[in-house]
């Protein structure tokens, strides 16, 4: 009986994960980057509503807060990323410190995240595909290597399946990835790890709520913050070398 419900879900995952990918070469190929990037957020901000804020009043205004950002974004470009990333890195530091406020504050720092992204998306919108097919890469690779491998867990309080032989592996080849694409090994080693620890910091913000996934809506792959949370300090590092 566990056996068939591990290939039934290892099937699922396969299936939800193939039709993630279609739409995002879809999106690329296409040129279909701003439907992406809004629905995107639309089912962000929904996740958020559920799981992190439980508030329709605080989180329509959120919303609000970020559309005004997009736009003011979008008339100054560079001038304005400094700022939101003085602002990302503060919101992180805050949710991870206040415990009080600490789902407002996660809340901040995934609107700064998503303002980056668009930020980003205007500079050149290669950037975010590549940022996502590293972590998609990073990802499968660490989920694959841990599962077959196994051995010895990183943060099993934080993360129980997030072992060192699915991390090291990942780790390593997401840096050649890196170094193949001209980065220096310095500064692709940080992107790679900006990976792991993205996933661990989502993970740390999900033990606080008390929840397994933001959502269920991809399924057994949980929700679009679940399948985007390692590629939000990924893009802080990217912001910062466009500036």
């Amino acid at each position: 009986m566990k056996l068939r419900e591990n290939l039934a879900s290892n099937l699922d995952r396969f299936f939800v994960g193939s039709a993630i990918l279609l739409v995002f070469f879809s999106s690329y190929f296409l040129t279909l980057d701003f439907f992406l990037y809004f629905f995107v957020a639309i089912f962000i901000f929904y996740e958020i509503y559920k799981s992190v804020l439980k508030s329709k009043n605080i989180t329509i205004c959120l919303f609000l807060f970020f559309i005004i950002l997009l736009l003011v974004n979008y008339f100054l470009i560079t001038d304005f990323i400094f700022i939101i990333i003085v602002l990302s890195l503060f919101f992180l530091l805050s949710s991870i410190y206040f415990s009080e406020y600490f789902n407002i504050f996660f809340t901040l720092f995934i609107i700064s995240t998503l303002i980056l992204i668009s930020n980003l998306f205007l500079i050149d919108r290669n950037i975010i595909y590549l940022i996502i097919s590293a972590s998609f890469i990073n990802d499968t690779l660490a989920y694959i290597v841990g599962s077959n491998i196994k051995g010895p867990l990183i943060t099993p309080k934080i993360s129980p399946k997030k072992t060192w032989s699915g991390t090291s592996i990942s780790f390593v080849i997401t840096t050649f990835l890196f170094i193949y694409l001209d980065y220096n090994l310095f500064t692709s080693s940080i992107m790679a790890i900006s990976l792991f620890y993205g996933d661990i910091y989502f993970s740390f913000i999900k033990r606080k709520l008390g929840i397994k996934d933001f959502s269920r809506m991809l399924s057994t792959h949980g929700g679009v913050l679940d399948r985007l949370d390692s590629i939000t300090f990924l893009v802080i590092i990217f912001a910062i070398l466009n500036i």
